[in-house]
């Protein structure tokens, strides 16, 4: 197992993996809407670590139908 950390995502990787638009992603956060937890680099800088990215998508989930 390697030592090194994984890479952080960057918000044109969160948009490949969500299917969102990188603009999608910007408005969605100015206005509060639920996006995976991200780290905030420097002054404006985000990225995501994959495993919130996973559990927001996880948490997307629609309940099993009864």
């Amino acid at each position: 197992m390697s030592d090194r950390p994984l890479p952080l995502l960057t918000v044109k990787d969160l948009a490949r993996q969500t299917g969102m638009s990188v603009s999608t992603i910007y408005r969605k956060r100015s206005n509060g809407e639920s996006l995976p937890r991200a780290l905030v680099l420097g002054k404006s800088a985000l990225r995501w670590r994959q495993s919130e990215v996973d559990l927001w998508l996880d948490a997307q989930l629609e309940p099993n139908a009864a």
